[in-house]
């Protein structure tokens, strides 16, 4: 090649070389990234906010296109969780597995959602069931969301084996919340423990359950476990213990631990 030709293929090719290498680096840059128009984060960010928490985990109990279209916006909900009171957590799998939505805890658990008892005998999964059971100390004495047994949630997912199992070892137990309507009549009414209306609890009966339900304005009513004396348990809070006080046949006073104490609420209705 002639000393010219070379001079002027090597300057050629190294222009050539200078814009390929400038094209591809373009899109690679130093500098931080321009800032996107949008709105300013919630004050709970990066933290989930609850409100969101608790939409998920009630869609989980039966609307599958909510519970997609909420995953394709975050997928770290599938392992969200809610206290619907007293400390009675229920997480997202946990709903659609009490309610026996297998196609719900199916997508859950491909979103990283973390199966356990309770979900395993919704799937009918024997074997890991009976593993858990007869290794695990007391575990036949755990109760799921909201007090709901082990065998309503094998029930739930028409789980035949984890069924047989449960009724051949005596772990199908009655309705927890069962109450002589006689004793609960006289409980009945509202309680405040301020003037503010917010600040009263609401005592029903509730014929689906036959118990007696707390609920506080604007949240969500919470069956009742009666252990006698005028004492009761919320559902799927075991570890809390509120009782009422008479004068004469009708309760007068409502007392409801609290963190540091005992919240005392005075009968206003009913």
């Amino acid at each position: 090649m002639p000393a010219h030709s070379r001079r002027t293929f090597l300057a050629t090719g190294s222009l050539g070389y200078a814009a390929l290498t400038s094209t591809a680096l373009a899109g690679f840059s130093t500098s931080p990234p321009a800032p996107r128009p949008g709105t300013a984060p919630d004050e709970s960010y990066p933290t989930t906010p609850a409100a969101r928490a608790q939409e998920f985990v009630g869609a989980s109990h039966f609307n599958m296109e909510r519970v997609e279209a909420m995953l394709a916006e975050d997928s770290g909900l599938a392992k969200a969780a809610w206290d619907w009171g007293f400390g009675d957590w229920e997480t997202a799998l946990g709903a659609a597995s009490h309610t026996g939505q297998i196609a719900i805890v199916e997508l859950l658990i491909a979103h990283g959602a973390r199966p356990d008892l309770f979900t395993l005998a919704t799937l009918d999964r024997i074997d890991a069931v009976r593993g858990i059971l007869e290794s695990v100390p007391n575990a036949d004495a755990l109760e799921g969301p909201h007090s709901i047994s082990l065998y309503r949630h094998a029930a739930a997912g028409k789980a035949a084996r984890v069924m047989e199992y449960l009724d051949a070892n005596g772990l199908n137990p009655p309705n927890p919340f069962e109450t002589d309507p006689e004793a609960a009549e006289p409980l009945v009414g509202t309680y405040a423990w301020s003037l503010a209306e917010a600040d009263r609890f609401e005592v029903v009966w509730f014929d689906r359950f036959t118990c007696l339900q707390l609920k506080r304005a604007g949240g969500v009513a919470r069956n009742l476990i009666p252990l006698g004396d005028s004492r009761f348990s919320p559902a799927g809070a075991r570890h809390v213990v509120l009782s009422f006080t008479h004068e004469g046949e009708r309760a007068t006073q409502l007392l409801v631990p609290q963190i540091g104490g005992v919240l005392s609420c005075a009968r206003v209705t009913g």
